[in-house]
């Protein structure tokens, strides 16, 4: 009886332990952003026609953060050999027991293999959604005040103009955690209304009607002109608590976001 009781309480510690103990903090992340269509589901909610400009997005000097202000700095991933002993040092401190080698990838950069590419193809054969993001990478995942901002600025012109925007955060505690600030903008591409008003002459009418149609200066100018009129946009903020080698699914009526994270600890799992 004392024998069972030890393994169950060995099983309980076991469940106990925070991720941060029992993994290291390097895994292979693999995101898509899916943009849904079907304008006859969408509108079964009411939406904006635009997002007011949050004034978070820019800082103090009134500029819009770009990426390169907000991603910390990993080049040390691939130090030369002469930094080798700090090298070997920040690899200890997150939990690697040796330092990779050259070939592996630099952190934080998109890489070549996607191995979700399938699902991605089979989800573009739709006609309701699209892949409008599609980036798998390394990442450090830190805890929740130390988490890498990611941003998202990608359009996909289709059966619908839309633009994502925005950022999300990866992080980590007993579980992952994927928290994200992003905004959905959907277009309409409309002909200017003097379109619709041009009317040519018959085809029996052999008169020269360039002369009535370059008179018409105004009416060009605004041809010219096709900008896309905004017809619904949405905040997709969500907080999704997550387990590493599982696919995650996190939906919303405009924007779906899939999900997998792998730990790497060894040159093996990349």
């Amino acid at each position: 009886m004392s024998q069972l009781f030890c393994r169950a309480l060995l099983l309980l510690c076991s469940f106990a332990l925070p991720l941060t103990a029992s993994a290291a903090p390097w895994y292979r992340v693999e995101m898509m952003l899916v943009a849904y269509e079907d304008e006859s589901l969408i509108d079964q909610e009411l939406w904006p026609e635009v997002l007011e400009t949050s004034a978070s997005e820019d800082d103090e000097s009134g500029n819009l953060q770009t990426e390169a202000d907000t991603t910390p700095d990993y080049t040390w991933w691939l130090s030369p050999v002469r930094y080798q002993q700090l090298h070997n040092a920040l690899f200890a401190g997150f939990g690697f027991a040796r330092a990779p080698k050259a070939e592996w990838p630099a952190p934080l950069q998109p890489l070549a293999e996607l191995k979700m590419a399938n699902e991605a193809e089979r989800i573009n054969k739709r006609n309701d959604m699209k892949v409008i993001w599609h980036q798998a990478w390394v990442e450090p995942i830190q805890e929740e005040n130390q988490a890498i901002r990611h941003n998202v600025n990608v359009r996909l012109q289709d059966k619908l103009d839309i633009q994502v925007t925005g950022s999300f955060e990866l992080h980590r505690s007993r579980y992952l955690h994927i928290n994200t600030d992003l905004q959905v903008q959907q277009y309409e591409l409309q002909a200017p209304a003097e379109l619709s008003a041009l009317t040519l002459p018959a085809s029996d009418n052999r008169a020269d009607y360039r002369n009535d149609l370059l008179a018409q200066t105004d009416m060009e100018a605004s041809m010219a002109i096709d900008l896309p009129a905004p017809i619904r946009a949405a905040q997709v903020q969500q907080s999704r608590r997550m387990r590493s080698n599982e696919l995650h699914y996190i939906d919303h009526p405009m924007l779906g976001i899939v999900l997998k994270i792998i730990p790497v600890e060894r040159a093996e799992d990349l």
